[in-house]
């Protein structure tokens, strides 16, 4: 009985001592613990929540009244920040094309059953957005995918409906327009093992007058009619469609939350409250713009109470259709866009993590625009993700952050690379120039389909993402000198880290580089490196954007970014350099360092100037009404996934080599100097640039 006792009393010892263990360096933010506190306490997943619920419970047929006015989420937004209480509060209309409306889409077996397959009403998603108004009766015909000429042969699908698994655009364009089809059904689904009932979001497109009409089906009904036809049933279909054209303009919602002292500096938070008119997603994206609302409650709810001071800069609040309201309002307020600092745009913020496998990644901002803002939101990351799990030391969460009705899920996140796809790519485009981020939880396995439904979402990851950037914002939007200091050492340390990662990126690029690419592999290594040590100095001296007349902050950024680029870097290289030999020595090659080409020496002393026409956000007619189509072709030789960051690095003080040097370390694929000087080039012959030779 005494050896028990004593062994319980160790083993409780031993667990006091291992609790002491903790690192509280954990648990720590750029922001204060009191801070900290008031901040989780105010925000709440549950107010996020409601909000959804209000604006996207489920997908509705819109009221035509809606069209060529205010629509309902706008209208939503608009009452509630003008409840929340913010300085100003507006919204605007700018010009659209007009836009399909679907009033009624029936889709039923008549033959050999009378059986409903799919009914607008019941799902918007089952009717594809740009359908033409049709009543009409006709065989079900299965042609596989259905996209490519071979699923037709032995098939006689003219004046017939065509059933298959294709993407339904597609679909329609080759059964349709090519092979005379009344029109397609498809079970096309991203998702078809993980549930097989959701319905994709998809649509068909070309001229008006040679559409057809669509229809999306889940994966499990296609099969059922699938499995059907193959074994020879003659399925008959009725098909009822109505649809117009309404006039159309893009709402933007915005709120202000003005700063003290430099209220004409702003950072801009952004969420997209549209995704065209159809779709009305719960989490894309109707959860980013609850998030907003929720962030500017929070934050006059805190200066109200007197735990924040109202900001020194301005915070703007942006509700927007995606990219198609973001482009005008960024034209129509230039002179605002010019004084921002950051944004951070918010998309697809509140599915449950453990349900879908996701993570709440924040997408950083791409090469061209170092910036601080990437380790101020990198900080609260990890704040939540240490605070909100269990460990061998705590046994519980540090810091909870939790909302009543929401889950006790752990907090899994990621820090990626950028990412665009939403309205923060305007923002950080070549003739806007605001660093932008996105904060976004993914997999979303509802997504763009008719499972982005609010019971897919948490309020607990509502709360943690609100508390997150309205912690960021207020964060950036009041610094001081003190503040700028704090977030300097936060981008050295995680600095740090990011060349770690990219110096071991590097060596392996040699180590599984075949032999006869290990010349070309190196300089591709050593570039990479080059370019990871530019980009940290580079956001080390973007902290003094925060306090630009401060010289105690330049002089401190200034410092920082010399220790990286004249101790740490040469160190790197020069590590980097003994790697190759040992490779090389290894494969029984001579280590060879290649020189830059005559071509590189050229690209290097010349100097792509933006010129007056670069203004807002790139538009392809810049290009295309100022030149010719076949000079065009010839000189867009670069893949286009790199077209929009080569514009971005053009600033007048970057060579064509160093541009082709980071688009290099930034893309898997290598760069070639010759397709960044073809699309200098055509930049150059539609006047957007001018071409500098030292």
């Amino acid at each position: 009985m005494r050896n028990l006792a004593m062994n319980v009393a160790v083993s409780l010892a031993l667990s006091v001592a291992a609790q002491a263990q903790i690192a509280p360096w954990h648990h720590k933010t750029l922001l204060n613990d009191s801070l900290v506190d008031r901040f989780i306490e105010e925000s709440s997943g549950e107010r996020a929540m409601h909000h959804v619920l209000e604006m996207a419970a489920y997908e509705r047929n819109r009221d035509t009244s809606e069209y060529g006015a205010t629509y309902f989420e706008a209208a939503y937004v608009l009452r509630q920040t003008r409840a929340i209480g913010f300085d100003s509060v507006a919204i605007e209309y700018f010009e659209a094309d007009s836009v399909w409306d679907g009033e009624e889409g029936e889709l039923w077996e008549v033959s050999p059953r009378r059986a409903k397959i799919a009914d607008y009403e019941e799902i918007a998603a089952t009717l594809a957005v740009g359908s033409s108004s049709i009543d009409t009766t006709g065989e079900l015909v299965y042609v596989g995918r259905g996209i490519s000429p071979k699923d037709y042969e032995g098939r006689d699908v003219a004046g017939k409906i065509v059933l298959g698994y294709g993407p339904t655009g597609m679909l329609h364009s080759v059964a349709v327009l090519k092979y005379g089809a009344l029109g397609v059904v498809s079970f096309a689904s991203a998702r078809p093992l993980e549930d097989p009932d959701q319905v994709a979001w998809m649509g068909i497109s070309g001229s008006r007058e040679r559409r057809s009409f669509a229809f999306n089906i889940s994966f499990r009904k296609g099969m059922e009619l699938r499995e059907r036809l193959e074994r020879g049933e003659t399925i008959v279909v009725r098909v009822r469609v109505r649809s117009a054209y309404r006039p159309n303009r893009h709402n933007v919602v915005s709120a202000l939350l003005r700063g003290r002292q430099r209220a004409d500096e702003y950072i801009i938070l952004s969420a997209h409250l549209f995704e065209g008119l159809a779709k009305q997603g719960a989490n894309d994206n109707i959860s980013g713009s609850a998030c907003l609302l929720e962030i500017g409650r929070t934050l006059i709810a805190l200066m109200r109470q007197g735990a924040i001071e109202r900001p020194r800069r301005s915070i703007l609040f942006l509700w927007v259709p995606e990219y198609a309201g973001t482009i005008p309002w960024v034209d129509a307020h230039y002179d605002v866009v010019r004084r921002a600092l950051v944004n951070i745009n918010l998309d697809m913020e509140g599915v449950r993590l453990s349900h879908h496998g996701s993570f709440y990644n924040l997408e950083r901002t791409p090469f061209s625009r170092p910036s601080y803002l990437n380790d101020v939101l990198q900080s609260l990351f990890e704040f939540v993700g240490e605070t909100n799990c269990e460990s061998l030391h705590g046994r519980r969460f540090a810091r909870p952050i939790l909302a009543p009705s929401g889950s006790r899920d752990p907090f899994y996140y990621r820090i990626e690379y950028f990412y665009g796809a939403s309205d923060h790519e305007v923002f950080n485009d070549w003739g806007v120039g605001v660093p932008g981020v996105m904060p976004i939880t993914w997999p979303d396995l509802g997504y763009h389909s008719s499972a982005d439904r609010p019971e897919g979402m948490d309020a607990t990851q509502m709360k943690r993402a609100v508390f997150i950037n309205a912690a960021a914002a207020y964060l950036i939007a009041n610094a001081d000198r003190e503040m700028a200091l704090r977030i300097l050492e936060e981008v050295f340390s995680n600095g740090l880290g990011r060349l770690g990662r990219e110096y071991k990126r590097a060596a392996q690029m040699l180590e599984h580089a075949r032999v006869d690419e290990l010349q070309a592999t190196y300089r591709r290594a050593e570039n990479l490196l080059k370019v990871s040590l530019d980009l940290e100095k580079r956001t080390i001296l973007s902290v003094s954007q925060l306090c630009p007349q401060d010289a105690a902050v330049a002089s401190r950024a200034q410092h920082v970014a010399g220790e990286l680029t004249q101790s740490l870097g040469p160190a790197l290289m020069r590590n980097l350099r003994a790697h190759y030999e040992v490779v090389c020595q290894g494969r029984g090659v001579k280590a060879v360092v290649p020189s830059p080409t005559p071509q590189e020496r050229e690209a290097g002393r010349l100097i792509p100037e933006p010129t007056e026409k670069v203004r807002g956000y790139f538009r392809r007619e810049w290009i295309t009404e100022a030149v010719e189509p076949a000079v065009r072709d010839s000189l867009t030789t670069i893949s286009r996934d790199k077209v929009q960051e080569l514009r971005r690095l053009i600033d007048g003080k970057r060579s064509a080599l160093e541009i082709r040097d980071v688009l290099d370390a930034e893309f898997e694929s290598p760069t070639e100097v010759q397709d960044v000087l073809n699309y200098l080039r055509l930049l150059e012959k539609a006047g957007l640039v001018r071409l500098r030779r030292l």
